[in-house]
């Protein structure tokens, strides 16, 4: 799948409006998108990228539990190496995030 610039700028814009840490879902064609902006202090964004039939709000604390991985370990890149595993944490139950 390819997220085009014109996404990134829509997802860059909506985090910026309040310039906070927080998660952000928006639809991109046949894809939904959940991302998480770590806020000014570290200014990153961790994107996950959904099918249409998957609710971004599934996704919503464990994607601010991977981006909180991510960010502690971005010195020496030592998140790369953490990426496959993280990313089968999110993928493997994301109806664990969900309010009983």
């Amino acid at each position: 799948m390819n997220i085009t610039d014109d996404t990134l700028m829509n997802i860059f814009n909506l985090h910026e409006f309040s310039k906070q840490a927080g998660i952000v879902s928006l639809t991109a064609g046949e894809i939904n998108i959940t991302t998480y902006y770590t806020g000014k202090d570290k200014d990153y964004f961790v994107i996950l990228i959904l099918d249409m039939i998957e609710d971004p709000e599934d996704y919503e604390e464990g994607l601010i539990e991977i981006s909180d991985i991510i960010s502690n370990n971005l010195k020496e890149e030592k998140y790369i190496e953490m990426l496959p595993s993280l990313f089968k944490q999110i993928s493997n139950d994301p109806s664990r995030n969900k309010a009983d």
